[in-house]
Formats: C-alpha cells, sequence, structure tokens
C-alpha cells in the first residue's frame, strides 16, 4: 500500500507543509474531474497537513516498516535446516544473477555532423518493435545517467534507491526517477509520470500488447508495475495515458512548450534501442503542424525505443513527448515531440481497460 507521501508525490517525508499544500494543489488541478483521485489526495492532504495528525501517521508508518524489519529478521536467523530459509536464499541468487546478466550497458558515444537538407523524409516510429536497429540517427550525442545512489538496508536481499537532491536547471539524473521503460509483448518504448500511477506515452506504444499485456518500469529503482487501464486522445493525437498502480510516484513538472523560441535549449531522458537509460541534449529547430496538430522539431537524440520518452527544457520542465524520426541520407536527423499543451488534454479522457487498446496505431505524423 502506498504511503500518503507517495499518493501526493512529494520524495522526502520530511516535507514542509507548503510542499505538501503545493503538491495537493497541483494535482487537483490536473484531476479536477476525476473523484477517485480528489478523494484520495484530499485524504492524504488531511492527514499531512495538520501537525497532530501527521505526526500519529508518521508513528503508524514508522511502526509499520518496524514490523516489516522484524520479519525479515526472523527470516535470516532461522536454523540451517530450515527448507524456507534456503529457498529464500536461492531465489536471492537467482535474482543477484538476473540483474548482473541483464542490467543496460552503457552505448559509445556518438559525434555526428548537424544534417542540411532541403526536403524532410518521412518520419519514422521512435517506439520498437523486434530487433533494435544498430544505426544511430541523431545529431546530437547521446549519454547515460549513471547509476542511481543506493544505501543498504538491514536485509539480505533488498536495497532502498535514494533519489538525489535536485539541481538548478536541467538535472538528468533527478529528472530519471520520473521516465519509465514501457514493455509489452509486441514493442517497447519511454514513458514519463505525470501523476501518481499515471504515465504518459505514445499510443503507438501500447498498441498490440492489449493481449500479451504492458508493464512499466521505473528508470531508477527498477520497480514493476502492471498496466491495467489507459486512455488517449484524437486517434491523429498520438498520447496515451496510462494507469499503473503501485508505480513509484516520482512526477515529472510541466512546462509551456508555447515560451520557447527555435534555438532553445531541449533535452531527452529515455530507452533507444537497447542502451539503457539515455539522455541527450539539443536545440529547438522549428515547430511544424501536420493536420493542424503542432509538433517540436528537435535535433536530440533519436532512435526507435525513445517514443513516449518526456522532452524537458532547460529548467527541467515537461515541454512535450517524444515521438517519431527523421533519417537524412547524409547521417544527420530530427526528433519530432508532440506539445505539452497537447498531451495535457489526454488527462480529461476516460480511462478504459487496457485490453481494449487497438492492435495497431497509425500516428498522424507518420503518414504525412
Amino acid at each position: 500500500m502506498k504511503s500518503y507521501y507517495q499518493t501526493l508525490g512529494l520524495s522526502s517525508r520530511q516535507a514542509a507543509p507548503d510542499e505538501v499544500e503545493a503538491a495537493y494543489n497541483r494535482l487537483a488541478g490536473e484531476f479536477a474531474d476525476n473523484a477517485d483521485y480528489q478523494k484520495a489526495i484530499g485524504e492524504a492532504y488531511a492527514t499531512l497537513i495538520d501537525p497532530q495528525q501527521r505526526a500519529a501517521y508518521d508513528r503508524r508508518l514508522a511502526a509499520a516498516e518496524a514490523v516489516e524489519a522484524n520479519r525479515d529478521r526472523d527470516v535470516r536467523s532461522a536454523p540451517i535446516g530450515n527448507w524456507r530459509w534456503l529457498g529464500l536464499l536461492s531465489l536471492a541468487v537467482a535474482a543477484g544473477g538476473y540483474y548482473h546478466t541483464t542490467r543496460p550497458k552503457a552505448p559509445p558515444s556518438i559525434i555526428q555532423s548537424p544534417a542540411t537538407v532541403e526536403v524532410a523524409p518521412p518520419a519514422v516510429s521512435m517506439s520498437t518493435a523486434g530487433p533494435s536497429p544498430t544505426e544511430p540517427v541523431a545529431t546530437q550525442p547521446e549519454r547515460v545517467l549513471e547509476e542511481p545512489v543506493v544505501v543498504q538496508q538491514p536485509r539480505e536481499t533488498q536495497v532502498r534507491f535514494v533519489r538525489p537532491d535536485k539541481k538548478p536547471g536541467f538535472d538528468a539524473a533527478y529528472l530519471a526517477w520520473t521516465t519509465y521503460l514501457v514493455v509489452g509483448g509486441k514493442s517497447r518504448g519511454s514513458g514519463v509520470m505525470i501523476a501518481p500511477d499515471k504515465i504518459l506515452t505514445n499510443c503507438h506504444v501500447v498498441a498490440g500488447n492489449a493481449m500479451s499485456g504492458l508493464i512499466v518500469i521505473n528508470s531508477a529503482t527498477r520497480e514493476r508495475a502492471k498496466v491495467d487501464k489507459y486512455s488517449k486522445l484524437e486517434d491523429d493525437e498520438d498520447v496515451c495515458l496510462l494507469n499503473a498502480p503501485g508505480a513509484p510516484a516520482y512526477l515529472a513538472e510541466w512546462g509551456r512548450s508555447e515560451a520557447l523560441d527555435p534555438g532553445a535549449a531541449t533535452h531527452t531522458v529515455s530507452f533507444p534501442g537497447n542502451e539503457g537509460l539515455t539522455w541527450s541534449s539539443g536545440t529547438l529547430i522549428r515547430r511544424e503542424a501536420p493536420l493542424g496538430m503542432e509538433v517540436l522539431v528537435t535535433s536530440n537524440y533519436c532512435r526507435p525505443g525513445v517514443s513516449g520518452g518526456p522532452l524537458f527544457d532547460d529548467k527541467g520542465l515537461l515541454i512535450g513527448i517524444t515521438s517519431a524520426g527523421r533519417v537524412f541520407r547524409n547521417g544527420g536527423g530530427e526528433c519530432m515531440s508532440l506539445t505539452a499543451e497537447t498531451a495535457k488534454k489526454v488527462l480529461y479522457k476516460p480511462m478504459v481497460p487496457i485490453g481494449l487498446a487497438p492492435t495497431q496505431y497509425d500516428p498522424a505524423m507518420l503518414r504525412r
């Protein structure tokens, strides 16, 4: 069960009352039409904003964690002949081996010259389906984030990941906690959390996974959550909102894409190909409006797998959702992102079971 702090998206239990107030007001405004969310965040806010109720709640929370810690110590102190202990130890060893063999490997540094073309080729989807191509298509070098800081707990098989303090401007290590790998049986892509349990991605990442299921994996903690519902915009607007109960609540803050001029700095955090979590810095080249829908064209690193990943401005605010890319014959490329203003509209769409997701999705920007 999530704590009230997680419900409000607070990263610290030492959050000041004004931080609690701000978190509640932001979520209440974004989900004004969602009665279930209003009830959940209202209950959390009422408890945490009152000093006496908050102190009592913190004591209950600490007691529950102490019970869990005692249970783990009891397991560790069991006799060697206890088959249950041996089974747990075997599972721990197996989990460690799996993590070691599957952890993402850092890609080599790639630097390419900016493209100069007169006619833009067709855009291509940036989700992966089947084997990922190996050639990069970006005009900017990608950079792989360092491993998150971990603090070993008094348990033999668990660690707690600690989010770093936010630095001024775009802080990749801090914003990575908002980014998710979205994985299904037919495709994979990226996503960004914008409210508790709610993750934005592209609809073409969701399509085809109704029967095989869809899971989201937090890039920092590697915790997994199963998607049970989703909502989408109109067919020409490639934005879907996933509901993943229990996903770690680290929220991206909204920005305004219309405030950016050409040449403004832009940043992506996503999972291109099999490279693991990667970030890139670029600039806003221009705006386009295929079928009347505004798109941000940037010079960021762009290849299959970045679909649905966040596009941040130089302040670390969410200004778009990466959706497609173009590859030029001379080796350059461009990245295309739907604006934050377009993506926000999905917050007010009704959610339906993920089993009703379409088997195919044809984004407008790919039909130009």
